[in-house]
């Protein structure tokens, strides 16, 4: 919202198609570690490491991801999905409570 119209959440569906139809590849850009991720389209995001939050607290900075999506678990409704991705190559959809301190990463409509 704060973004304007043209941006919205990706949803679970969205990071599913990175999952399964783009090649990831462990990378530093600007000093940060994260993943490129790129499509079959031969374009590319960049999704940093950037870890998770409790409180105040900063963790795994550099070496995980956790991005949220705008779907909920339908069983659990204040549970919403995400995209969990670590350093030894792996990434994946987990839900979680809302609560948690995971990146927020809009995208072009």
């Amino acid at each position: 919202v704060n973004m304007g119209s043209s941006w919205r959440m990706p949803t679970k569906a969205d990071f599913q198609e990175l999952i399964d139809k783009c090649i990831w590849t462990w990378t530093t850009l600007n000093g940060k570690k994260g993943f490129k991720v790129t499509g079959p389209s031969g374009e590319s995001i960049f999704l940093p490491a950037a870890g998770w939050r409790s409180g105040s607290t900063l963790f795994v900075a550099g070496s995980y991801g956790l991005y949220w999506s705008s779907s909920l678990n339908e069983n659990i409704p204040h549970n919403a999905y995400y995209l969990d991705f670590g350093s030894e190559d792996y990434h994946s959809l987990y839900d979680l409570s809302r609560s948690n301190g995971h990146t927020v990463r809009a995208v072009v409509r």
